[in-house]
């Protein structure tokens, strides 16, 4: 392994065992693949991992076995050395002395990288007290001479801190805390602008990583945005339909037609999800925590509907609007004749509608509708449709629950190997009047245009800004 310093930077993360260094490096390489355990020993082998950009390579950085015997090893090195200037010159010789492993393995693992000229990230666990051991690993760092931070790592509940700060003081002069399972873009970006006073060399390299790093980051609000407006413009304008036979009455196909439409409303749901989690390097992210029982409750339970979504008088408000956009279906249902009365009529029955209509999503339509021929225009003879989405409750809940999902993976540390934890509430209720607004508002032309046919890429381009400036602000 070799690396040019002037321009990749790499940091090798050392330390004791069990003190939450591969939950570091996991957390900073935003990889899910690392082993992390509670279990002593877990990283057997050195190991790089690469930060990148597209397929730009910002940082690398090395996890490393935990420190297995630094007592013994810092008195081999002190009985061969005669001064501070041998030092470098002794670990060197330790590592190739040492080479074929045996009771140092562990060392050499860790002691090699160091000597092609990395920075040291020195972990500690907060919820441990400071041995005499610790002291040597310090010392046997420092001898390296190469540059170094110490990061105070919060592993458990249990806080020593205060304890190995004036210690860590005395052999680095940075020295950080940070908590890697709990650690968001914001504290990931933080601690690799500090990298900069390791090495000043690094600087325009890790200005560089940072920059790119608020890019990717901004493209990915982008993708996820995108993923739940086109979640919500497939969902709202999802139609299922049953060919009817000969005699055969339309309440005779109802049962199965809903249940199939729910069920690709689930689908939906569940693909928008997956998607979101590739966006953010979460794939394949467990989402069936016990604890967690809102995500897990059915789309269409109760339960749900009432933790997500908007308020008894919010969706007042906003329910006249969707009846207007619902009674433009009406009118083409009736073939124009009505002359837009039943826009009217929507609009009167909308507010209602958006809370009292219960769990009732979408209305059926007959084969004889202009609406059911609108949305499925090459199907011939008679059948019966349901769809698209009427009911502005449930396009509120469907949107929060995206929201709330999207929020807890991008906050997630890729050191978590738990299941995904999520907001108990939803977020929309709590937005300002102003997001809130935009939002329905998107929605509404949304509706309107699947009303008559197909939403325009204008108003699938206004709803996914509303949702971006809401993943913005929070």
């Amino acid at each position: 392994m070799t690396s040019d310093t002037a321009s990749t930077p790499l940091f090798v993360v050392v330390g004791n065992v069990n003190q939450g260094k591969s939950s570091v490096v996991a957390a900073l390489s935003e990889n899910e693949a690392i082993p992390i355990d509670s279990y002593p020993g877990t990283t057997k082998h050195a190991g790089t991992y690469v930060f990148k950009s597209a397929d730009r390579e910002l940082f690398r950085i090395v996890d490393t076995p935990g420190f297995q015997r630094p007592r013994q090893l810092l008195a081999w090195l002190q009985a061969r050395t005669q001064s501070a200037a041998d030092r470098p010159g002794a670990v060197r010789e330790f590592v190739e002395t040492m080479a074929d492993g045996g009771e140092f393995h562990d060392e050499v693992e860790l002691l090699k990288p160091l000597l092609e000229g990395a920075g040291i990230l020195y972990v500690v666990d907060a919820s441990s007290h400071l041995e005499p051991s610790n002291e040597a690993e310090m010392e046997i760092l420092r001898w390296t001479g190469q540059p170094a931070m110490a990061l105070i790592n919060r592993v458990r509940d249990r806080d020593h801190a205060d304890e190995w700060r004036p210690t860590l003081r005395q052999f680095f002069h940075i020295v950080r805390e940070f908590d890697a399972h709990r650690a968001c873009f914001e504290d990931r970006v933080a601690l690799l602008r500090g990298f900069r006073e390791i090495r000043a060399e690094w600087s325009a390299a890790i200005d560089t990583a940072v920059a790119a790093m608020e890019s990717e980051w901004r493209a990915r609000r982008k993708r996820s945005a995108a993923v739940i407006a086109d979640l919500m413009c497939k969902a709202l304008a999802h139609v299922e339909h049953r060919a009817l036979a000969e005699g055969v009455d339309e309440s005779a196909v109802s049962v199965e037609l809903e249940d199939a439409y729910k069920a690709a409303q689930r689908k939906l749901e569940v693909a928008a999800r997956d998607e979101v989690e590739r966006v953010f390097r979460h794939p394949g992210l467990e989402r069936d925590d016990p604890s967690v029982e809102l995500l897990r409750e059915d789309l269409f339970s109760e339960t749900v509907w009432k933790a997500f979504g908007l308020t008894r008088t919010q969706l007042l408000k906003y329910g006249a609007g969707w009846g207007a956009a619902i009674g433009a279906g009406i009118d083409l249902a009736v073939g124009g004749l009505s002359f837009f009365t039943g826009t009217l009529i929507g609009a009167g029955i909308g507010a209602a509608a958006g809370w009292w209509g219960g769990q009732h999503v979408a209305r059926v339509w007959p084969s004889s509708s202009k609406l059911a021929r609108t949305l499925l225009p090459f199907e011939t003879g008679r059948f019966v449709a349901i769809g698209p989405v009427t009911s502005p409750r449930y396009a509120w809940v469907l949107l929060d629950r995206a929201l709330v999902h999207c929020l807890a993976v991008r906050d997630r540390s890729h050191a978590r190997r738990d299941a995904l934890e999520l907001a108990k509430t939803g977020v929309v209720a709590d937005l300002s009047k102003e997001r809130r607004d935009a939002l329905d508002r998107a929605m509404r032309d949304v509706l309107a245009g699947i009303a008559k046919g197909q939403a325009s890429e204008l108003d699938v381009a206004r709803l996914e800004t509303a949702i971006v400036n809401v993943l913005t602000d929070r």
